[in-house]
Order: structure tokens, then sequence, then C-alpha cells
């Protein structure tokens, strides 16, 4: 058997790569950056019924989850998402993982450059078009008007559409920022928190 996450249910006795099992849960793997040396395939089945259920309670509106590891709960998110959604794909990227900080960064770096990488291009499309939205890196940004606008209008844009959102973040009185947008999105993610 390959790589696969379902290699220890697969009934198949060789494996050609050609399944559409392996072939969508590969790409959506692939595109949201897990590894199959990721400790993720390594956690317990009660951190995964927990990850299953954040998901089910934010199920097409917006959560917040706060935690002090934010890496290893988005990647466990994304993964359960994954395996949650990934039948009917289609090899369209209906699971992703935002990391915000680097999504920021390259927005920046754009403005010197007067053009978008391709990068940037397909973070803006995967985040818009997915069904699953996991967003991360969050502790990583000083929160100013415009970093705070640009996450408000991802969360109203999704909303609108009804479509699943998940911020992970540490304790919300780490996050750094300033403003009145800042003091918006604050109220936003505390009002969401998922028990």
């Amino acid at each position: 058997m390959y790589n696969c996450i379902f290699s220890p249910h697969c009934t198949e006795m060789t494996c050609d790569r050609s399944c559409p099992i392996f072939v969508q849960t590969n790409y959506l793997l692939e595109r949201n950056g897990i590894s199959f040396s990721s400790a993720v395939f390594k956690r317990d089945e009660e951190s995964i019924k927990t990850a299953l259920n954040v998901i089910h309670s934010c199920q097409d509106r917006l959560g917040t989850v706060v935690t002090e590891n934010t890496v290893n709960t988005a990647e466990l998110l994304t993964y359960c998402s994954i395996c949650e959604n990934w039948k009917g794909s289609q090899l369209h990227c209906n699971v992703y993982s935002l990391k915000f900080s680097r999504y920021i960064e390259i927005t920046k770096q754009s403005w010197n450059t007067h053009s978008e990488t391709d990068e940037l291009e397909y973070m803006r499309i995967w985040s818009n078009s997915s069904k699953v939205l996991i967003v991360s890196n969050i502790d990583y940004v000083n929160f100013g008007d415009f970093e705070s606008q640009t996450l408000l209008n991802l969360i109203q844009s999704r909303q609108v559409v009804g479509k699943t959102t998940i911020i992970v973040s540490p304790p919300l009185s780490r996050l750094v920022g300033k403003g009145s947008f800042f003091v918006g999105l604050h109220d936003i993610l505390e009002r969401t928190k998922v028990k």
C-alpha cells in the first residue's frame, strides 16, 4: 500500500495509485502541507474525536478554537476536515488551511512589486472557495487596521454564503493589535469561541 489515509481499511491487495480515494485525499493533504511524517498521524483517538466535534459544531458558520498549541491544533483540524470532506471533491480544494501571517506577508510584498504571485492568487481563491477553511498563525500577526480588516472581510465573505470557517487562536488576551477594527475582530473571536 502507498501512503494513503485509508490504507489500514483498504480491501485492495495491490494499489496502482489510480484509486479515487487515494487521489483525492492525497491532493488535499498535499495542498495543505500535511506529509505522512506529520505528527497528526500519531494522534490518539480522543484528540481526533475532540477535533471532529469542533468541526461539526462549526459547520456552516464561524468558530474560534482557543489553544496553546495553534500549529498542531490547526493541522489536526485540517486533517480531520479532509477525512470528513474528501468524498466528491473532484480535485477541488474543498478544505484549506490558511496560514494568515504568510498571507499578510506576501500580500504586502505584492505592493512593492505591483504584481501578485501565483501563491497569493491561489491562497485567495482557496480561502474564498473552500468548503472548510482553517485559519491559523494569527498569533504571529501584529493586527493593525489592514490586518484586522483583511481577516474581518474574509470572515464576512464566508459567513454570507454559510461556509465553515475555523479560526485557531492562542488565548485571545495574547493577540497583539490596536485600533477599532482590532477591537471588532477581537469581539467576534470572543463571541464565536468553541466551548
